[in-house]
């Protein structure tokens, strides 16, 4: 009786499969994570200049004053406390009430998150104009506080003090975000890669257009 050869893969054959895959996933793993946060960091500019075009032209449409607010203050028992759940991690816009300046600015909108793993440099935060009086919707209750705040006035372009001047911070250096977070020190970040930029958006002071750029850190205040 003849016997029939049946077809199959040697121990050797075998090994080497097992030994291509593992090589394949120890490339593609870190190639994966690359791509999720590069998504991240798209969404977060992707939702930034959303909102400074969103509040530029409520200030168009409306011949007052609207902004883009950014929480800070972790220590703000008005907005949270020590959890401040907003804190470098958000964003809104708010307009003001053309028949009454005396009112709070309100928020337009929901509150905008940041994607997991992506936070607001806060060196460039805390060197923009703060704005007053603000009205705004919490996790805890509502409330009125102030805010570092890009403000466009009327015509679209970066809002003038009279006193102070326009806003150089944020025509020179802007707004940041980076991939990480930020510590209970303000100025200490926990960084998820190893770079000497981040990514930032500018605004130019009589247009009010924005445009994204890498800056490195030490250029912010």
């Amino acid at each position: 009786m003849k016997t029939r050869n049946s077809p199959s893969f040697t121990l050797v054959e075998l090994l080497a499969v097992i030994g291509v895959m593992a090589l394949l996933a120890v490339v593609g793993v870190p190639a994966m994570k690359g791509l999720t946060g590069s998504g991240g960091r798209k969404m977060a500019l992707g939702q930034l200049l959303g909102a400074m075009e969103v509040a530029r032209n409520i200030a168009l449409n409306t011949g007052t004053n609207a902004a883009v607010i950014f929480p800070q203050k972790q220590d703000d028992t008005a907005f949270g406390g020590p959890d401040n759940p907003y804190r470098y991690r958000s964003m809104a816009v708010v307009g003001w009430d053309l028949t009454n300046s005396t009112n709070p600015a309100k928020m337009q909108g929901p509150w905008i998150t940041l994607p997991q793993g992506i936070s607001f440099y806060p060196r460039s935060i805390h060197a923009l104009d703060t704005a007053s009086n603000v009205a705004v919707r919490i996790v805890i209750r509502n409330a009125t506080t102030n805010f570092s705040a890009i403000v466009f006035q009327g015509d679209g372009g970066l809002f003038e003090d009279p006193v102070k001047g326009y806003n150089t911070n944020i025509s020179a250096s802007g707004v940041a975000f980076f991939e990480g977070k930020v510590m209970q020190d303000p100025f200490t970040l926990v960084w998820n890669k190893t770079s000497s930029n981040i990514e930032s958006v500018t605004l130019t002071r009589y247009t009010g257009r924005a445009f994204a750029t890498l800056k490195p850190t030490n250029s912010f205040p």
